[in-house]
């Protein structure tokens, strides 16, 4: 088994408030792409809906719920930033693991 080095793993625990739309998580969460500039694998956890954009707010969304959770998005792209709405009527608590 291969192990992860520190320097290619991001890991981040955040909260996204109802009505937010296209949370920039790579401006305000200090822990993401912190130690990984592009992310090649995702892994988000999450207790309740929400719709995730990768790389622009232009993008087409992913609706993700709390049903889903963990939800896995392996890359055939670089990901260099993320965009979360939260229309669920709650707040969402995210957590985030992100590799190189």
């Amino acid at each position: 088994m291969t192990f992860q080095t520190p320097n290619t793993i991001d890991s981040a625990a955040f909260n996204v408030t109802n009505g937010q739309s296209d949370y920039d998580v790579r401006t305000n969460v200090a822990a993401a792409f912190s130690n990984v500039k592009v992310y090649k694998r995702l892994e988000l956890r999450v207790d309740g809906d929400i719709t995730l954009k990768l790389n622009k707010t232009t993008n087409p969304g992913i609706a993700i719920g709390k049903l889903d959770s963990p939800y896995v998005i392996p890359f055939d792209m670089d990901v260099t930033d993320l965009y979360i709405s939260n229309a669920s009527g709650a707040t969402v608590a995210v957590k985030l693991f992100g590799t190189a």
